[in-house]
């Protein structure tokens, strides 16, 4: 299996971008830009996939899951299945789950649609500038989220990117680690797959006590056991739910790495 191109994936985003001006992208409508690529978005039920897309030659056609009610879930579903109408010519179908929405580590072709789907709606221009904060947190990150209607998840992994600070981004459900992300230009550790939340951690207290609203460090939480007493740093950290689904986003802050 090829590695997924993720410089030539953000490319195509830029030339796209670059084609109809490079506006900010929070006046773009996704569905308005498919369209100038000959590409039809519509709605319909779907049960196992969250995005379909079709091309019939010189067209394309964009099946999104109806009753998505985020803004910025749709629109990323959207970018998502237009990165691979501009990058994959050599498939006439993709059929794109959830899962594959936040891929951005295995399947090279879905990696390669989120990168493109990444800098088409927080494109470096504009996206870079604003990541210069002092401190990282999850409002720093909701606040973006706003600003280029994009959602939290998609932002947060964006924002870890771009950023200067070691941050790891981890997405939790039921107690158990789903995936996590970090820059990997930046070499940070990594927390496992399918490990159990540290119950003293702040992902581990948003049941018990709500959810912790400003990076803290929770000295029994342990994200890393693979590292030894050495090799340890310190943390601080803030988690979220998010909202009527059962995930918990957190966000780590290497302060020692």
């Amino acid at each position: 299996m090829r590695d997924p191109n993720r410089v030539r994936a953000q490319a195509a985003a830029f030339r796209l971008l670059n084609e109809i001006g490079m506006p900010h992208p929070k006046l773009i409508e996704i569905e308005d830009l498919a369209m100038h690529r000959n590409v039809l978005v519509v709605e319909e039920a779907m049960k196992s996939s969250e995005g379909r897309l079709i091309k019939k030659g010189s067209n394309g056609l964009v099946r999104i899951k109806s009753g998505i009610r985020q803004e910025g879930r749709k629109r990323f579903t959207i970018s998502h299945e237009l990165g691979h109408w501009e990058m994959h010519k050599e498939s006439t179908q993709f059929i794109c789950s959830r899962r594959d929405m936040l891929d951005y580590a295995h399947s090279p072709m879905e990696v390669e649609a989120n990168t493109f789907a990444a800098e088409l709606l927080m494109p470096s221009t504009y996206f870079r500038p604003r990541c210069k904060v002092y401190e990282p947190s999850l409002a720093v990150i909701s606040d973006l989220a706003n600003e280029f209607r994009t959602t939290l998840t998609a932002t947060a992994i964006r924002f870890a990117t771009e950023t200067r600070h070691p941050l790891v981004v981890v997405f939790s459900e039921e107690g158990v680690v789903r995936w996590s992300y970090s820059d990997p230009k930046k070499d940070l550790p990594y927390v496992r797959t399918g490990m159990a939340i540290p119950r003293y951690s702040s992902a581990g207290l948003i049941n018990e006590e709500g959810e912790v609203n400003q990076m803290e460090e929770f000295d029994q939480a342990d994200w890393f056991p693979q590292l030894s007493n050495s090799d340890r740093f310190g943390i601080l950290e803030q988690s979220k739910g998010m909202g009527a689904y059962p995930f918990i986003l957190s966000l780590l802050w290497l302060t020692g790495y």
